[in-house]
């Protein structure tokens, strides 16, 4: 497809975001968005390429993600986890509690768990809704966390700062080695980076925009301890279907 016709696939689809019915994970946004297509004639073959387009400029272009997700977390359905992420819980045993960051906090499951395991907890996303439902939860359960509504890019990860990162499912580069330097520079010495995501080579089609290539996430973190690393086929946390996943542990050398 031409460029021309990329742009016109992806403002079409953002203008259609906000009159999308309420959806409880991605993977049913763009089923309705399919059957949108398919209402409007499009072929299969067509659709098919739309929804390639669509999920290829999600990977670089950020202005769908607060519709879409604004959209999922009013939702009310129960299509993504809202238990901690069992690698995280893993990773801070026999730790002790510092600073911890948690990117693309949504409704801020990661944190709260954090918050309550005693570290002091910083949050960013751009759901405005996701957000509120993290303050709103943070608020009932007596916990103190610091909610901030901005995208990847517009984050200053500051210099040795965090003792702990997680990247749970978030739509970032986490494989592209300037990222990994960038987070190891934001790390303390001794600090980990926690991830977990579906699973698919760089060169896979189709892929989603979450996907993390495991042998280039494995490259990108060479300079770290890695202390843990799956690339496993189970249950993720979003959509529940069984997938391929990549899961890690890694820790900035002392």
């Amino acid at each position: 497809m031409t460029p021309e016709l990329n742009e016109k696939i992806w403002l079409n689809f953002i203008a259609w975001l906000p009159s999308a019915p309420p959806s409880d994970n991605p993977l049913t946004l763009m089923q309705a968005y399919r059957d949108t297509l398919f209402a409007a004639g499009l072929s299969r073959e067509d659709i098919h390429g739309h929804l390639d387009t669509i999920k290829r400029e999600m990977r670089v272009r950020t202005d769908g993600w607060r519709a879409i997700f604004n959209n999922i977390f009013t939702a009310g359905g129960g299509g993504f986890s809202t238990a901690p992420n069992a690698l995280l819980v893993s990773a801070i045993v026999g730790r002790r509690a510092g600073r911890a960051l948690d990117a693309g906090m949504g409704q801020g499951r990661n944190s709260l768990f954090l918050a309550r395991s005693g570290w002091e907890v910083t949050g960013f996303d751009v759901s405005d809704e996701g957000l509120a439902a993290a303050r709103r939860n943070a608020s009932e359960a007596g916990l103190k966390i610091a909610a901030i509504q901005c995208g990847e890019s517009g984050f200053d990860y500051g210099a040795a700062h965090w003792d702990l990162m997680v990247f749970t499912y978030v739509p970032f580069r986490v494989e592209d080695p300037g990222f990994a330097a960038r987070l190891g520079n934001a790390l303390r010495p001794g600090g980990i980076v926690v991830v977990e995501s579906f699973a698919s080579e760089t060169t896979s089609a189709g892929r989603r925009p979450v996907d993390i290539d495991p042998a280039a996430l494995r490259t990108a973190f060479a300079g770290f301890r890695i202390l843990h690393f799956d690339d496993v086929s189970g249950t993720p946390e979003w959509t529940r279907e069984p997938a391929r996943l990549v899961r890690m542990i890694a820790e900035r050398p002392a």
